[in-house]
């Protein structure tokens, strides 16, 4: 019995698509200057699944900046790089930015290496 790993990358791609939109509800909630730990969790576990279901899949470039952005976001975490409007903004440009990449995956067609 054969199994159709297509239906698994197009759940993934839905699944993700929907961390995004989490991740950038949270990313908006941010206040700058406070380390609110349940949504940067929040926001650390959405990045976390995209990078690890697009491992899985081999989308190694949408792997690779998921790991950046996972990265940031642990080092928010551990109180190492502060919650700046800065550092919101830049993530959020990153949520946009890894959203574009998931569209062109999913159709097929090539990222936007400048843009990344």
């Amino acid at each position: 019995m054969a199994i159709d790993i297509g239906q698994f990358v197009q759940t993934f791609f839905e699944e993700s698509l929907e961390g995004l939109d989490v991740m950038e509800a949270g990313l908006l909630a941010l206040p700058p200057g406070a380390a609110d730990m349940d949504q940067i969790n929040t926001i650390f576990r959405a990045v976390h699944s995209i990078k690890g279901g697009s491992g899985t899949f081999g989308f190694h470039d949408l792997t690779a900046f998921a790991h950046v952005m996972e990265t940031l976001l642990d080092r928010m975490r551990q109180g190492q790089m502060p919650v700046t409007s800065d550092a919101v903004n830049t993530l959020l440009e990153s949520v946009d930015c890894l959203r574009e990449m998931l569209v062109a995956a999913r159709a097929g067609a090539a990222i936007d290496e400048e843009r990344v």
